[in-house]
């Protein structure tokens, strides 16, 4: 898993139920999946450290991608995440 997607995925296991927790997980499915949507407005209201870190992960997979593997484990984490709810 790409260090950015980490830095992301250890926000959310460390802050179950915040708001910011389910801003990042809504944008995780969406970079993994094209049935989800993402809305990038609502993260404007994150601390800028989260704000970073999720530019970070996009720029990294838009400039690099995400193996196919990659991309199964982070949408496997994220609806696990989505589907246990706050």
């Amino acid at each position: 898993m790409p260090d950015t997607a980490r830095a992301l995925v250890d926000y959310v296991d460390q802050n179950k139920g915040a708001e910011a927790s389910s801003v990042i997980i809504e944008i995780v499915l969406a970079s993994c999946h094209p049935d989800f949507v993402m809305s990038l407005v609502s993260a404007t209201a994150l601390p800028s450290s989260l704000r970073r870190a999720i530019s970070d992960y996009l720029t990294y997979i838009l400039l690099h991608g995400l193996t196919r593997e990659e991309q199964q484990k982070l949408f496997a984490w994220a609806q696990a995440k989505m589907l246990a709810g706050p």
